[in-house]
């Protein structure tokens, strides 16, 4: 069980084609920015459409060019933390969490609100708005809000950036338990490969809209493939 993909898209210009699967770990995709990392995230979520191949999420196909299957965004199942945390800024912590669980019995959500609350230690801020709360405690309402609806995987896009360094440290160390407690794959996306190196079970390396090298951190630290991977290891 885990993410197998195997697709392609162009789009002004710039051509994606990526192949590369793992299972129910912490997987990275580590690249310069404009590398095709964030438009991976689009695709496995239905927010963009390939123009041909395949993905599969723990057995079930999202979709497939040839056998013309494209589910749409709301059945994949997929939690999705964007780069600017996309908090709705009227409403408040509790309001963010439990949307997107309408259609669950009412004792059924507060469950599951009081449950991530308890998890990511959001008791106290829990009827503040987002512009009201730390930048720290906005990453912990997006993740809190992205695993509410128990999803089959969750992708965090540049998830540290608009981060103090204390609080990245103390968030890759909550993303590792969300993700062991979980059992879920989780796809992260970053061009900082010290946050590889702490959190991730493997890697891929995106260069130029293709995947210049898979495997783990250590691995393809030992033996970078080839001058692209050299220069975006720092070792050129």
């Amino acid at each position: 069980m885990g993410i197998e993909l195997n697709i392609s898209k162009e789009v002004k210009g710039f051509r994606l084609d990526a192949g590369w699967e793992a299972g129910r770990e912490l997987v990275a995709l580590f690249g310069r920015s404009g590398a095709g990392k964030t438009m991976t995230l689009k695709l496995i979520a239905g927010l963009l459409k390939p123009d041909q191949g395949y993905i599969r999420i723990n057995g079930e196909t999202h979709f497939d060019s040839r056998a013309r299957v494209d589910l749409r965004t709301r059945w994949r199942r997929l939690g999705y933390v964007f780069q600017s945390y996309a908090l709705f800024p009227h409403m408040n912590v509790e309001q963010n969490i439990i949307y997107g669980l309408e259609g669950i019995r009412r004792d059924e959500r507060q469950q599951r609100l009081r449950a991530m609350i308890a998890m990511f230690r959001l008791e106290g801020p829990e009827r503040l708005l987002p512009g009201n709360i730390s930048g720290g405690q906005q990453q912990r309402v997006a993740l809190a809000r992205a695993l509410a609806g128990r999803p089959g995987m969750l992708m965090l896009d540049e998830p540290f950036s608009a981060l103090d360094m204390p609080t990245r440290v103390e968030l890759r160390g909550v993303i590792r338990q969300v993700q062991q407690r979980f059992r879920i794959p989780v796809v992260l996306v970053t061009h900082s490969f010290a946050e590889v190196r702490q959190m991730a079970d493997r890697v891929v390396v995106y260069s130029r809209g293709k995947v210049a090298q898979t495997g783990t951190p250590a691995a393809i630290e030992a033996e970078p493939a080839g001058p692209a991977v050299k220069e975006l290891l720092g070792l050129e």
